[in-house]
């Protein structure tokens, strides 16, 4: 019994250590991702391209709150569902974890040897975590710039989108 208690109180740690890492990932999924992107090209013109622009966000459900002209500068704001199936991984994320950790403990304390039965009732709290958490409402901040440049600030994943469907070239400031 002496060798395997070394073992117990090494998985026990790094179980511990990954259930630290499932929550900082839990936290990560609610976290901020605005993003700053530049995109320009010499095949694009201005009209052109604002009008793409604006069809891509009028299709993504956005609505223009503000339009400075003294900075030419456009703001949008779309409200976004959070993702079922994420919130599903990450229930599915937490009883895994909850179950394991259940398990060493079981292990190091005989007397709770059921826990992990009653710590997977826990692992919605993670789904409730993060469909209460992600933020409903994105903005977009869209700013023209001369040589048809557009410079525009929103979410990382509206970012991708954009480059995406508009086939546009992203450049370095």
């Amino acid at each position: 019994m002496l060798t395997t208690i070394p073992t117990i109180y090494s998985t026990l740690l790094l179980t511990i250590l990954l259930f630290w890492g499932l929550f900082s990932f839990l936290r990560g999924s609610i976290r901020d991702r605005t993003v700053d992107a530049l995109f320009g090209g010499d095949s694009l013109e201005d009209d052109r391209l604002l009008m793409q622009v604006r069809d891509h966000f009028k299709r993504r459900n956005y609505q223009v709150t503000e339009i400075d002209p003294d900075r030419d500068v456009a703001n949008l704001v779309g409200l976004v569902q959070p993702s079922l199936f994420l919130a599903i991984f990450l229930t599915s994320l937490a009883a895994i974890g909850l179950v394991c950790l259940g398990l060493v403990l079981g292990i190091l304390i005989p007397d709770l040897e059921n826990l992990w039965l009653l710590l997977i009732i826990l692992s919605p709290i993670a789904g409730v975590f993060y469909w209460r958490g992600t933020p409903r409402e994105r903005k977009v901040s869209l700013k023209l710039l001369p040589d048809v440049k557009l410079k525009v600030r929103a979410h990382k994943d509206e970012v991708e989108e954009l480059q995406r469907s508009l086939n546009l070239k992203k450049i370095e400031d």
